[in-house]
């Protein structure tokens, strides 16, 4: 839900200036969801886009008729109820018309045969950066085959900085379970940027925190891992690069020994590969209730108000403006990628040596 509705139009006002985001001219082909995800249809219709084809269904989060409700109360209330459309089908035509075509979630799969039902000169930004690629969301291989430019989003600019929230959401989790951050003992599992992240926002928040590697828990954890266990009130797990199950049978640690260890455990979750069946069959207590499979997060930023999914969409938007840009002066594929991403500090290139 978006508590301020003049707060978030504010935020979107700014982040189009902030990117001298500018899509007149063209159809951008995103999501209808519902809470702050329902604002990316009304980031591009503020952005000067001709039409915005708005993709939804029903899930966890909401029905279709609620996303559908909620981009058309935004749209409304900010005179732009004639630039979107919503589309309740994959299947409908309108879908080829669409120049820049977003990777959310209720436009994913990006698999060969939607990839054939988009226009030649279409392009994909993603939302995210290029390292969060999944390759069962958008088929890499049939876009360089088709000649499709796809770029993601430079989550580190100085007019981003996305990372950053990820230590606020383990304290709002943390604050949601009961377990106070201030003067409680955290372990943070994982490693990289989300993990020390994580670590550095515990600690300034006044929490005693352990990182642990999941490389420190293969095989049996050591005396000094089992003393941390023995100890904590909380264990965050957020690892977003390794696919490696982390807590469940057979994975790096078992959830019988947490609960053996420390039965009084609330386990924290925002990404990482853990069986939460054998944690709830430990009696161990887990935050959120619903836990996202490994390289997906359990909760987003957009879980702490509306700023960093504003400034992330409208960034990849951006992103997708450039590229079409590009494509409109004839650069085709990787030219139109690389061109894109020079003229862009918004823009992140796969590297070379991804194998699509």
């Amino acid at each position: 839900m978006i508590v301020n509705i003049a707060r978030a139009r504010q935020l979107i006002d700014q982040a189009i200036q902030t990117f001298n985001l500018d899509l007149r001219g063209c159809t951008v082909l995103t999501e209808a969801a519902t809470g702050a995800f329902a604002l990316t249809p009304l980031i591009a219709a503020l952005a000067g886009v001709d039409t915005v084809l708005a993709l939804t269904r029903d899930s966890r989060y909401g029905t279709a008729a609620a996303a559908e409700a909620a981009v058309r109360k935004l749209a409304k209330a900010w005179n732009v109820e004639s630039k979107i459309d919503v589309l309740f089908s994959r299947d409908e035509g309108r879908i080829g018309s669409a120049d820049i075509v977003t990777n959310l979630g209720f436009v994913r799969p990006f698999d060969a045969v939607f990839l054939a039902c988009l226009k030649p000169t279409a392009v994909i930004p993603l939302m995210c950066e290029t390292w969060e690629w999944r390759k069962a969301d958008l088929d890499l291989a049939e876009c360089r085959r088709r000649r499709i430019p796809v770029l993601g989003t430079n989550e580190h600019h100085d007019d981003l900085q996305t990372f950053g929230y990820i230590g606020y959401l383990a304290v709002k989790l943390l604050l949601e379970a009961g377990i106070e951050v201030f003067r409680s003992q955290v372990i943070v599992l994982g490693h990289g940027e989300f993990a020390e992240h994580t670590v550095t926002t515990l600690k300034a928040a006044g929490a005693e925190v352990d990182l642990l590697s999941p490389d420190s828990c293969r095989g049996r954890l050591i005396p000094q891992v089992r003393e941390q266990i023995r100890g904590a009130d909380a264990m965050v797990v957020v690892e977003h690069h390794a696919r490696d199950l982390l807590i469940g049978p057979g994975g790096m640690i078992e959830a019988g020994e947490l609960a053996a260890l420390n039965p009084a455990l609330t386990i924290l979750h925002i990404c990482g590969h853990v069986d939460q069946s054998t944690l709830q069959a430990a009696g161990l207590v887990c935050h959120p209730e619903k836990v996202a499979p490994a390289g997906y997060m359990s909760v987003t930023t957009a879980y702490l108000g509306p700023k960093p999914l504003i400034d992330l969409h409208a960034a990849g938007l951006k992103v997708g403006e450039v590229l079409w840009r590009a494509r409109m002066q004839g650069l085709h594929g990787r030219d139109a990628e690389r061109r894109a991403a020079a003229s862009c500090s918004l823009a992140r290139a796969f590297a070379d040596n991804v194998v699509a």
